[in-house]
């Protein structure tokens, strides 16, 4: 009975041994594609990403869904670049988020909506992701996708330009001019 146990356990040992030699055979998609495209070959790191989009990977859909956006490696095409976008943004990427409210501001890929925009612009904002924060402060100003709201505008714009810099935001005016909202006020 102890040999049979012993036998069992080896084998296993045996299996566990080969899969892991199987995998480190096999590198990185991920690292592949990144300096595929940090060499300049675009391409190569389109496909990898491909794979990987495939699978799942949000970092690899928001970069594929840029390669589409620009024309890099592939060819343009906003609507799967938008699909991408969509698919890396409902896993929670922030800048894919942003990319997504993009594409419904430019109508590329989808019908323009700037109300659907702004919902994304302000799920990426809430997580930080300072261009969207700017693009949330800039939609308050001008009242695009939402009602203009100087108070918000300016909280979001002064959010954007972070705490430790205290610029002004200007609402309709100059600094020491009626309108002019100190970053500390919001």
């Amino acid at each position: 009975m102890f040999k049979k146990a012993f036998r069992r356990s080896l084998f296993w040992l045996l299996v566990l041994a080969l899969l892991i030699f199987a995998i480190k055979q096999f590198p990185d998609r991920a690292l592949e594609a990144a300096s595929a495209y940090r060499s300049g070959d675009v391409a190569l790191a389109a496909k990898f990403w491909e794979k990987l989009s495939r699978l799942g990977d949000p970092e690899a859909q928001y970069n594929l869904g840029v390669l589409y956006a620009t024309g890099q490696g592939v060819v343009a095409n906003a609507k799967k670049a938008h699909q991408w976008f969509l698919a890396a943004a409902e896993t929670g990427n922030p800048a894919a988020q942003y990319e997504v409210g993009k594409t419904y501001i430019e109508g590329a890929g989808v019908q323009r909506n700037p109300k659907v925009a702004f919902l994304w612009f302000e799920e990426s904002a809430s997580q930080g992701y300072t261009p969207a924060q700017v693009e949330l402060g800039l939609r308050y100003l001008n009242g695009d996708g939402v009602a203009a709201d100087a108070e918000k505008a300016a909280f979001w714009l002064n959010r954007a330009a972070g705490a430790e810099r205290e610029p002004q935001v200007l609402i309709g005016g100059l600094p020491g001019v009626a309108g002019a909202i100190p970053c500390n006020q919001s």
